[in-house]
């Protein structure tokens, strides 16, 4: 049997920490909830961005959010935001048509 390299050990680390902030923000109900919540003042789009500077976009949880949200329609798209040390992270910034076409 071989040892993980400390390099193995600490990728691991870095991407189970990622699926943990994923997993407070990025889950289908968390992010139904940010639309719902955007669409009830009126808005047809919402940005979702993590606390931290994190790349949280090659996390499952958000590859699974993305793939159900996309079944129902919604636009996607991860849009890089800087702060104000130059360093960046990227938001899932979620969008919606205004109106839908009548009902006959």
């Amino acid at each position: 049997m071989s040892k993980r390299s400390i390099l193995e050990r600490v990728q691991e680390m870095t991407r189970q920490a990622r699926e943990r902030e994923a997993e407070k923000l990025l889950t289908v109900e968390l992010v139904k909830k940010a639309i719902s919540e955007a669409a009830a003042q009126g808005f047809s789009r919402v940005a979702i961005a993590p606390s931290k500077p994190l790349d949280l976009t090659k996390t499952e949880i958000a590859k699974a959010t993305l793939t159900e949200l996309r079944k129902d329609g919604f636009r996607l798209e991860w849009e890089v935001r800087l702060q104000p040390d130059n360093t960046s992270y990227q938001a899932l910034v979620v969008s919606w048509p205004d109106f839908a076409p009548p009902r006959n």
